[in-house]
């Protein structure tokens, strides 16, 4: 896949405007290198991905594009915070985008009983048991929340020596989901990435909902 066509298809008009232009080139160069050697590692760790593409989807898109501009900077002798902020305003900006498609979305009629009736093969569809692992605790008229106990950005981020690269993910559903507001409240108590034994997401229906 082209860098371009992965979630930070910014990242290059980004790093011209944030570095000097031989610096910014460098930068983007290494980090493109980086991702197509990352998207062959992880071809042969997974036996092609475990043949999913949904499980895919996750890496080519988000997940090792992420991973390869963090690498890069830290290979150029950024810091841990100071990379960390480069690749969360990259991944803020994805965020944002699907934040105004869940807007969309909360603009409909019945939006959260829309939502609800959808979820779960949503989920089925997109964070297959192969990378992830998914407990529902409820699905009503008031609250949808299912716990992820696995989770993919989390196992990679963790073996390839940066967990803290996690939290940018995590950051990535307040953003994304606070769009459904008002009418779908998303609450979330911790994440993997931060610490916790899962990460619950709770989306409960909102006063306004017709």
């Amino acid at each position: 896949m082209n860098f371009e066509n992965t979630n930070l298809p910014f990242l290059k008009e980004d790093i011209r405007n944030n570095f000097d232009k031989n610096v910014g080139e460098k930068l983007f160069n290494e980090t493109v290198k980086r991702y197509n050697e990352l998207l062959r590692e992880t071809e042969r760790e997974t036996g092609n991905f475990h043949e999913s593409e949904a499980l895919r989807r996750h890496y080519e898109r988000t997940l090792l594009p992420t991973v390869a501009y963090y690498e890069t900077l830290r290979g150029n002798g950024f810091g841990q915070e100071e990379a960390l902020a480069y690749v969360r305003e990259e991944t803020k900006k994805r965020a944002f985008l699907n934040a105004e498609n869940n807007r969309k979305l909360a603009r409909i009629p019945f939006a959260y009983a829309i939502y609800r009736a959808g979820v779960k093969k949503h989920m089925q569809n997109n964070f297959p048991a192969e990378g992830f692992g998914v407990e529902w605790v409820r699905n009503d008229k008031s609250e949808i929340h299912f716990d992820m106990t696995r989770c993919i950005y989390r196992d990679e981020t963790v073996k390839r020596g940066c967990p803290e690269l996690c939290t940018v993910f995590c950051e990535s559903d307040v953003i994304a989901f606070g769009g459904l507001a008002p009418k779908i409240k998303f609450e979330r108590a911790g994440t993997l990435g931060e610490g916790a034994a899962r990460c619950d997401f709770h989306f409960k229906k909102g006063k306004r909902n017709g």
